[in-house]
């Protein structure tokens, strides 16, 4: 091979190079060029105006909250939920902001110890005794105030947030063989990153949640999004008042259930073109692709409480390896789920809701996160939506 012929083999590679990391870095969202989402601007003032309780649910609240527990569905052959502390954080290595090795043997009081470092990282070392999975399960109660033709209304709602835990977290299935074969070669896409704590349902309700007045809403977590659905109308609850979800192969989304296998359109970030592929299925965007479910069998769990404040929730550095690629490190604790922006209950529920090639919800996406990049305009906007949605539901069936 000549010496030219060399140099151009290098230059190719390079491109290759080139092409792959910004490949990588635009399907996985990088999250909003911040290091540690977790320093994101907004989030230190949100949290100091709300700081989290040290105190679990009393007694009547965790009955409650299981009462609700919602069922989990997965495929043959998924792998199945774990348990945070025992499973995970008791096999792997707690290093400080400095690298420093500060225990090989993490408990759950040590990560809660270095849960304010941002700079820490735990990485995870796969091994040991597998135990019966745990979902956490806590409560929040917000006096929301919506939109309406008569003015501002304001509500009393209750939300029972329910989390279940993955040791890896993969890519969608759903995206295209050529996407699949890039991406392979600098990962493995069923442990694009470890560990999956974000993957959450909440179920809301009016009022204080007593008298077993069932939800009226489930917002589901859906990669860096999040889809408010309406009970009666968008999805059913059984007579157990247990919602059933599906879990997405490779990537442990969460859907409602549906039998047989079916395509959920994904995206990595709420950008405009992605945010508008979710809404129209049309023009999907070059890095967005498909989740997919076929689950057939119901995992087993028990419920279990942590303080608002456990590190699980709060920890703000990397609660899995960092493995320098866009969206391969380990994420942050639970409650960094969505912008800061978009961190109030109320904001949760509002942002998620839109209907899939609803013309009025795709107007309103135009105006604000189109042409504004305005998400708050939006979800303010689809609140009031969602309260008209919620009252005729309500006044079809009698209330």
């Amino acid at each position: 091979m000549t010496i030219f012929s060399v140099l151009i083999s290098e230059m190719k590679s390079m491109r290759l190079c080139v092409f792959l990391f910004l490949f990588i870095f635009v399907l996985t969202g990088c999250e909003q060029n911040v290091d540690n989402f977790s320093q994101y601007p907004g989030f230190a003032e949100y949290f100091e105006a709300n700081p989290p309780s040290h105190e679990l649910p009393g007694l009547r609240e965790q009955s409650l909250i299981y009462h609700f527990r919602p069922r989990f569905m997965l495929g043959a052959g998924q792998p199945k939920p774990i348990d945070f502390y025992r499973d995970y954080i008791a096999h792997g290595v707690l290093r400080d902001g400095s690298s420093k090795v500060v225990s090989r043997y993490v408990t759950q009081g040590l990560l809660n110890a270095y849960k304010d470092d941002p700079d820490a990282v735990f990485m995870h070392v796969p091994g040991g005794d597998v135990y019966p999975a745990v979902v956490f399960g806590r409560i929040n109660r917000e006096n929301v105030t919506f939109d309406t033709s008569e003015g501002q209304i304001t509500h009393l709602l209750t939300f029972l947030s329910y989390h279940i835990v993955f040791r890896t977290s993969g890519l969608p299935v759903g995206i295209p063989s050529w996407q699949e074969a890039m991406l392979g070669l600098s990962g493995n896409l069923d442990d694009w990153h470890q560990l999956d704590n974000y993957t959450t349902v909440i179920l809301v309700m009016e009022g204080d949640g007593y008298g077993r007045r069932k939800p009226f809403a489930v917002i589901l977590q859906q990669h860096d999004n999040l889809r408010t659905y309406l009970v009666d109308k968008d999805i059913i609850l059984p007579y157990d008042d247990r919602v059933v979800i599906d879990v997405a192969i490779r990537s442990n989304e969460l859907y409602p259930h549906i039998t047989g296998r079916t395509r959920h359109r994904a995206i990595t970030m709420p950008d405009p073109k992605g945010m508008r592929f979710l809404l129209t299925g049309e023009k999907k965007p070059l890095f967005a692709g498909y989740d997919i479910t076929d689950s057939t069998i119901e995992t087993e769990y028990s419920l279990s409480f942590l303080p608002p404040d456990d590190a699980f929730y709060t920890f703000k550095g990397f609660l899995g390896e960092r493995r320098h690629l866009p969206g391969r490190d380990g994420p942050q604790g639970a409650d960094y789920n969505t912008l800061p922006e978009l961190k109030s209950m109320a904001m949760q529920l509002f942002s998620g809701y839109w209907r899939e090639n609803h013309q009025g919800d795709l107007e309103r996406l135009e105006a604000t996160v189109v042409k504004k990049g305005d998400y708050v305009g939006f979800a303010r906007l689809q609140g009031a939506e969602l309260f008209k949605s919620w009252k005729r539901i309500q006044k079809h069936n009698g209330h």
